[in-house]
């Protein structure tokens, strides 16, 4: 063979290889191209809740990359979105198997057994997530569901009062708390109901439930029962002092709120009750000291600064009256008793555009309340047929 023969055929061997080399790079750049189309298509098409087209747009891409994580969880998270809760857990398995911890998808793996009711399931898959990422929250929020509704209430709670902590703003986590709360308060007054049918801490506890359903005079005498079983049982005149204060019945309410407070004269609300009722007997001078006490605590009783208000006005103290009533209407500006109170405390003090602004505001929302209570007999009334 001839040496130049011989150069020839490796200089034509190393542009074949080159020509190779740049056809490959090509493909490669075609199909990440059109990858990343298929990809933005899909995105496009989720935006729009055409979940539908975005898992077929999403298995055509996996042609290509067949075992890609992202395609594959974005998959699993449109199947799940379809309804398609078998699917998407293939799907999610499919990525575990080779990623245990994979972000993400074994929180979206919980959520689609908890969709089935595999509370289980659910719980261990929810562990998973939180394992590689202890504060995801959709997994900790979906633990607490599976937890609650396999009746496991108190560690339920524990991981919504955890997730509350951290956003005092989530309503679908503050709707759970009610819920488990009432479920776990029924839960421990069946127990109790279990082991002691006939105490005083049964009785008590089916005087609060009835008291709650505004059924006073069944409450009343379950809470006579209590107090005849246990004279001294905690906050028991304080209790029936409450329920006689619903019902109206102020001279037996005032008679149990005073044992009350001569048990604990710093018992807040019992302070609060029996202010109320001096009030309405116009022993103004005698509520103020206990509705003083009850707002130390519970500022927020906005009724209880109207009342300390009135007494002020009442007592020929307008200045401090007038600082009391603002602090109410700070909290409520819609109250409408404050406003005739101060259109009243305004007259007196001569203030003649100041008394009608406040007369005017009580007058409007005397009108809304009594167009929203129209409102409401309207619809409760049946409507004629035609």
């Amino acid at each position: 063979m001839r040496v130049g023969s011989s150069r020839q055929i490796r200089a034509l061997a190393s542009v074949l290889a080159l020509l190779i080399a740049i056809s490959g790079t090509i493909r490669a750049q075609d199909t990440s191209e059109g990858l990343q189309t298929l990809l933005s298509h899909a995105l496009e098409l989720e935006q729009r809740k055409d979940y539908a087209g975005a898992e077929a747009v999403y298995k055509k891409a996996l042609v290509t990359a067949a075992d890609d994580p992202e395609i594959l969880k974005r998959l699993g998270l449109v199947c799940q979105q379809q309804g398609k809760y078998d699917e998407s857990i293939e799907i999610f398995q499919r990525i575990l198997k080779r990623a245990p911890l994979y972000p993400g998808v074994n929180s979206l793996l919980a959520i689609s057994y908890y969709s089935l009711d595999k509370f289980e399931k659910t719980i261990e898959a929810s562990r998973k997530e939180l394992t590689g990422n202890p504060k995801d929250k959709q997994a900790r929020y979906y633990l607490s569901l599976a937890l609650s509704a396999s009746g496991r209430l108190f560690e339920a709670i524990q991981q919504l009062e955890s997730l509350q902590a951290e956003d005092p703003q989530d309503l679908a986590v503050v709707y759970q708390l009610v819920v488990d709360y009432k479920a776990a308060a029924q839960q421990s007054a069946q127990r109790l109901a279990r082991l002691a049918p006939d105490s005083e801490f049964t009785h008590a506890m089916r005087a609060e439930t009835l008291a709650d359903g505004e059924r006073f005079d069944e409450a009343i005498l379950e809470f006579k029962e209590v107090l005849r079983k246990n004279p001294d049982f905690p906050g028991i005149h304080f209790a029936l002092g409450q329920v006689y204060w619903r019902r109206k019945d102020l001279e037996k309410s005032q008679q149990e709120l005073r044992l009350a407070l001569a048990e604990d004269p710093n018992q807040p609300l019992a302070n609060y009750y029996l202010a109320d009722i001096l009030v309405t007997g116009k022993e103004y001078l005698r509520a103020i000291p206990h509705l003083d006490l009850a707002l130390s605590v519970y500022p927020e009783l906005t009724r209880g600064w109207w009342l300390l208000g009135k007494c002020y006005a009442s007592t020929g103290n307008e200045q401090r009256a007038l600082q009391v009533l603002k602090k109410a209407l700070e909290q409520n500006p819609g109250y409408k008793e404050v406003h005739f109170q101060l259109y009243e405390l305004y007259a007196r003090l001569g203030k003649k555009e100041e008394s009608l602004r406040h007369l005017q505001t009580f007058e409007r929302l005397t009108r809304e309340e009594q167009d929203r209570d129209r409102g409401v007999l309207q619809k409760s009334l049946p409507r004629p047929q035609d």
